[in-house]
């Protein structure tokens, strides 16, 4: 009965473990995108007026309110200097406000506080904590000092090898904060508005993408659905992006360990079924003559195996309830109390989450697999004694 505990409390905090991974994981990469994404079928642009149709067909105004927020964005490379330093090649995300109201990357600020004037800022950049670093701007001091960056951005057309620095349209912009999701994204990428990055791409009329903030009640899949329905619709030539679908491949990794870690520890539960099933032999081994007198009085048959296979069923559905119960409390605790600790990560302590189908899932394995295994050793040994 203690196995049986321990290998269904087991499964359950290393089942909520890979799922507290997920979480987080979907957490950080998710910061700087929205739930949603309306994303060019081909090439690396879309019209603006994709996203005054999308505020006429599903926006807050429109008949069916599907979408609270339609952030255009523009994204490209663009090579970064400063005072000299090594220039460095970074992705500059730019958006206007709208943006803040589809994703969390407001928290993502070190000030703590997002420039109210973003829109109009038009010269005021967010560097990432590795860029900050790669280019040397932790040597500026806290004096209200912003470092000016030099921006400059490849001009279509026109060959390096021909034009050399004619080939880059320049623009300059001050370091206003620092953001921070996590590593890979803290060394690639910049933040500014989408005003400086018109002129410093020059993209007048066409954006990369729209992030899509959903209205209350609104799920990822039912917005998808309705904008993909819209699209096909209206013949515009757009894709529609989830958040999901872009960390796909993150997603499915997990998820695969996750399962595959299901998959081994319900062979260690047979295992442990077997030390049940070897106390049960020792127990009709020891009960060999009061089965005689048993048979003799009439019980016989499958009624003799039922009084014995019932005492396996429930040595393992003892087991599992009290290990099911072990391993929610194990995994709550973590939860609150966050006993196991990450130091020197993006996030203070090993992160959990209990879903209901792991539980279940778990419950169902350990008490069909014991039962069956006892059933089946009960139904020999009964049929071999008597």
């Amino acid at each position: 009965m203690f196995v049986i505990a321990a290998v269904t409390a087991a499964m359950i905090a290393i089942l909520s473990a890979f799922n507290g991974i997920e979480s987080v994981v979907s957490e950080l990469f998710g910061t700087l995108d929205a739930p949603v994404a309306i994303v060019p079928a081909s090439g690396s642009a879309l019209p603006e007026s994709i996203g005054h149709w999308l505020e006429q067909s599903f926006g807050p105004e429109s008949n069916t309110p599907v979408l609270s927020a339609i952030a255009p964005v523009i994204e490209d490379e663009a090579v970064v200097s400063w005072s000299g330093n090594q220039p460095h090649i970074c992705t500059v995300l730019a958006f206007d406000s709208k943006l803040l109201q589809a994703t969390p990357i407001a928290s993502s600020v070190r000030s703590g506080t997002w420039d109210p004037n973003w829109d109009e800022a038009s010269t005021c950049i967010i560097a990432g904590l590795g860029v900050k670093n790669i280019l040397g701007l932790n040597s500026i001091n806290d004096d209200g000092q912003r470092p000016s960056l030099l921006l400059r951005a490849p001009i279509r057309g026109k060959k390096l090898t021909r034009y050399k620095e004619r080939a880059f349209h320049s623009e300059r912009a001050f370091v206003c904060d620092v953001f921070s999701v996590n590593a890979e994204i803290d060394r690639k990428y910049i933040l500014a508005p989408l005003a400086f990055a018109r002129q410093l791409f020059a993209r007048d009329s066409v954006v990369s993408r729209f992030e899509l903030g959903l209205a209350s009640g609104i799920s990822e899949t039912e917005a998808a659905s309705s904008i993909r329905s819209g699209l096909l619709a209206s013949g515009l030539k757009a894709a529609v992006r989830t958040r999901s679908e872009k960390n796909k491949l993150i997603t499915q990794t997990n998820r695969a360990e996750k399962w595959a870690t299901f998959f081994i520890l319900s062979f260690i539960l047979v295992v442990a079924a077997f030390n049940v099933m070897a106390s049960l032999t020792m127990m009709l081994l020891d009960k060999r003559q009061d089965m005689e007198v048993l048979n003799a009085m009439g019980l016989t048959g499958w009624k003799l195996e039922q009084v014995f296979a019932l005492q396996g069923v429930m040595i393992n559905t003892i087991g599992a309830v009290t290990g099911t119960l072990l391993g929610v409390l194990l995994v709550l605790g973590q939860q609150h109390y966050g006993w196991v600790k990450l130091h020197g990560s993006v996030i203070p302590s090993y992160p959990v989450a209990l879903e209901a189908l792991d539980v279940i899932g778990t419950l169902t394995v350990v008490v069909v697999i014991g039962g069956i295994g006892s059933g089946w050793m009960v139904r020999n040994l009964v049929h071999r004694f008597v």
